[in-house]
């Protein structure tokens, strides 16, 4: 599975057992995905995690739907994190009901055909994780020059964020696709 033990749900017990069964009530499925099995040996940290990820997802406003995962896919495919790309790439098949831009947007989204203003949503992405320290005010401007108020600009920084540290968890311990799940083809997006 993981270069390190991972939690299988049929092997959780305590907290681990709790934050699965509160994951699968929330989200109506009985699977839970090898990257949160991957954190199982820490169940208060796999608990913020999915707090988290349901904060920033779940009700992605004043940000579109297709636009949070979007920035997800383009920041897994940064950092070269392939389940990311896989899984993130699928939900914005269903963001967009378009798969053939879905995958554009893997590719390169600077050649999807996507609006300027999400082309620029998505070029902040990628430069906050690319040169974090290299951030100026400029770049909050141009996002409120193509529309973005202060909210959608923390939300796009909070998920760029977000799927920086579940890439770097996700690659560090060597989390495999679920069986099922076939990756993505995707650039490098620099």
């Amino acid at each position: 599975m993981t270069w390190i033990r991972s939690i299988a749900p049929e092997q959780a017990t305590g907290g681990t057992a709790d934050v699965y069964t509160r994951w699968r009530t929330k989200t109506g499925r009985d699977h839970v995905s090898n990257y949160w099995q991957s954190m199982g040996l820490d169940p208060a940290a796999l608990d913020a995690m999915l707090a988290l990820r349901a904060a920033l997802m779940d009700n992605p406003a004043p940000l579109t739907a297709a636009q949070t995962e979007a920035i997800a896919l383009v920041v897994s495919a940064v950092n070269g994190c392939d389940y990311g790309v896989a899984h993130h790439g699928r939900r914005l098949i269903q963001a967009l009901g378009d798969e053939g831009l879905a995958r554009a947007v893997a590719r390169d989204y600077r050649e999807a055909d996507l609006p300027a203003r999400d082309r620029v949503l998505l070029d902040y992405a990628v430069a906050l994780t690319c040169e974090p320290s290299e951030r100026k005010a400029e770049d909050v401007e141009r996002l409120r020059e193509y529309g973005f108020d202060d909210a959608a600009i923390l939300r796009a920084t909070e998920i760029t964020a977000f799927y920086n540290a579940a890439n770097r968890i996700l690659t560090a311990l060597g989390v495999p696709l679920e069986a099922g799940v076939a990756p993505w083809e995707y650039g490098a997006q620099r």
